[in-house]
């Protein structure tokens, strides 16, 4: 195996050059990955390891449930090679867009034009797959089984979307700003034409305090030692408070603005949490 390199954005590469760990913990690469292993044997699947890392590859071209290609093997002529990739239609995305829609965070990662490890669990929700369960091959060699001209293809475009992950929509039948607009119709559904986060706190949500001038005299002073604090569990409180105090906001977007907040604190909260932790 050779060393793991960084695939840069710019010309694509026509040769494997980044390690299979590096792969199986990006997506959509991981997904090829699955796929790969599910449809070739062992040999096959080395095989095509070694092509795609030799250089083999003469052409690799994603369209819209198609992958096309050229390997080069010891015949004189490479082998031209089509792989089917199943695609979703319109309706079905619009059904995998409902199930994101729960989700706010899913929207900030696509805008900023990556792509979260969960939506695979919610296509499969959907009865969808992220890649593709049984892939159909045509390939010059005429192979009745995926060949390893087939899964060489496989790897590089599995390198090919780590460096350009967005060409995954293209490749299952949409685009990420399709998908942007039928996320904000869901969640539009969703709150029943009400662009919030939160549904207005109710009085029965409040915890049972005691009134602020009977708290003066220990307003100041921490329940713990100093030498605790840090340690010290953090107080109940009720979430986002001031976002839901604040309600709808008057900014106009694709997506509610307190809800991209509410995922902001909520990544920042946990963070914070994990350094504490770990100090």
């Amino acid at each position: 195996m050779n060393k793991p390199t960084t695939t840069r954005k710019g010309k694509p590469s026509m040769k494997l050059k980044t390690s299979l760990e590096d792969l199986r913990i990006h997506t959509p690469s991981v997904w090829v990955i699955d796929t790969i292993e599910k449809n070739f044997s062992m040999d096959r699947l080395v095989a095509g390891q070694n092509y795609a890392m030799d250089g083999q590859i003469r052409l690799l071209k994603m369209t819209k449930g198609l992958i096309t290609s050229k390997v080069q093997c010891t015949e004189e002529k490479p082998f031209r090679l089509e792989i089917d990739i199943p695609v979703l239609s319109s309706d079905e995305w619009t059904k995998v867009s409902q199930r994101m829609a729960g989700e706010a965070r899913i929207a900030a990662r696509l805008s900023a034009g990556k792509i979260p490890s969960s939506l695979a669990m919610m296509m499969q929700d959907c009865g969808q797959s992220s890649f593709a369960d049984v892939i159909t091959v045509r390939c010059g060699c005429r192979d009745k089984n995926p060949c390893k001209h087939a899964a060489a293809a496989l790897f590089l475009t599995a390198q090919r979307l780590l460096a350009f992950p967005l060409s995954y929509f293209e490749l299952k039948g949409t685009d990420k700003d399709d998908l942007l607009i039928k996320l904000r119709q869901a969640r539009t559904l969703e709150a029943k034409g009400e662009a919030r986060a939160h549904a207005s706190i109710r009085e029965d949500d409040l915890p049972d305090l005691p009134p602020l001038e009977e708290c003066l005299e220990d307003f100041w002073r921490s329940p713990h030692s100093t030498k605790d604090a840090d340690r010290a569990p953090m107080p109940t409180h009720l979430p986002h408070t001031l976002l839901r105090r604040l309600g709808i906001s008057p900014m106009d977007g694709k997506f509610p603005m307190a809800g991209l907040l509410e995922t902001i604190y909520d990544d920042v909260s946990t963070s914070a949490r994990e350094q504490r932790r770990d100090s």
